[in-house]
């Protein structure tokens, strides 16, 4: 993904199920297709996004894996978070 559509920037877009999927997941460096579909519906349905194979799936760039793995490490799972909210 490029920086203008990163995790980061998507995150408060993403329903609480994909967000918990991600932060119960954080070492997937591949995205499955559902996961995929869902994030590039929070782009508005984009007809290309840079880093899908030709299996829809995302490949993560390592910016996105440092911010699933601190939203990963900011709650306990089972307890989507915002980014908004100052984390406890």
């Amino acid at each position: 993904m490029s920086e203008t559509t990163s995790i980061e920037k998507l995150w408060d877009k993403l329903d609480p199920t994909t967000q918990e999927w991600l932060r119960a997941n954080p070492g997937s460096v591949v995205l499955p297709r559902s996961v995929t579909a869902v994030i590039r519906k929070a782009m508005g349905d984009p007809d290309t996004l840079d880093g899908t194979d030709r299996n829809d799936q995302l490949s993560l760039s390592p910016e996105d894996l440092a911010f699933i793995t601190s939203m990963a490490n900011s709650a306990p799972v089972g307890h989507p978070v915002s980014m908004t909210r100052p984390t406890a």
